[in-house]
């Protein structure tokens, strides 16, 4: 896979949510094993992203595409990083 084909994943979260840092923690080692990129983006810092996600976090997106909220199954996660 070459680096134009690498996916990215973007953890939304804040500074506050606790489910935030448990679900990092989760998808870091999936992330890993898929060789894609991991980012996190707290949405506080942000006024489109607090107003569109506002509570909702935390939530994973794939290529800029939601993937899963305030939970993730790291099985479906790897599935999708293999598409």
């Amino acid at each position: 896979m070459t680096d134009d084909e690498k996916k990215t994943v973007t953890l939304l979260t804040r500074a506050t949510c606790g489910s935030c840092a448990r679900v990092w923690e989760q998808i870091r080692p999936v992330v890993a094993a898929k060789n894609a990129t991991l980012e996190r983006v707290d949405v506080d810092e942000d006024p489109e992203l607090k107003m569109e996600f506002g509570d909702r976090v935390p939530v994973v997106l794939i290529d800029d595409e939601e993937f899963a909220c305030w939970e993730v199954d790291n099985e479906e996660l790897a599935a999708a990083l293999e598409r």
